[in-house]
């Protein structure tokens, strides 16, 4: 192997070796657990009213369309960041509107949680 060539390697190889090593350095990498991907509202955030949560974007949207019909509309299904999808209203500006919003989609059929907003 030419000098060029073991220099190239080693360009490409030592960032490679650093990484890997920086990241496994407390063991395996870590994920959030699906649990932690829930986070409560608290008053003086904004709130999202999240309608659930499932496995697949096409469940999701099933529920979405039945949420949007009922006219809370608004609602999207977007990732959690912990591999699911969520049916969420993002960003209602406080816990007591969106407890109000909360009740009206109990009437409707609908069991949302109130969790501190994380969307944009």
């Amino acid at each position: 192997m030419t000098r060029r060539a073991w220099l190239a390697a080693a360009i490409v190889a030592v960032p490679f070796v650093i990484y890997v090593g920086t990241t496994l350095a407390d063991g395996a990498p870590r994920f959030p657990t699906r649990t932690e991907c829930v986070h409560p509202a608290v008053e003086g955030q904004p709130v999202d009213l999240v309608y659930g949560r499932f496995d697949s974007p096409a469940t999701a949207n099933d529920l979405r369309g039945r949420v949007v019909s009922v006219g809370f509309t608004g609602t999207e299904v977007l990732g959690d960041g912990c591999g699911r999808w969520k049916v969420v209203l993002e960003n209602v500006p406080s816990i007591v509107v969106a407890s109000q919003v909360r009740a009206e989609a109990v009437k409707a059929g609908f069991a949302p949680t109130l969790e501190l907003a994380t969307g944009g």
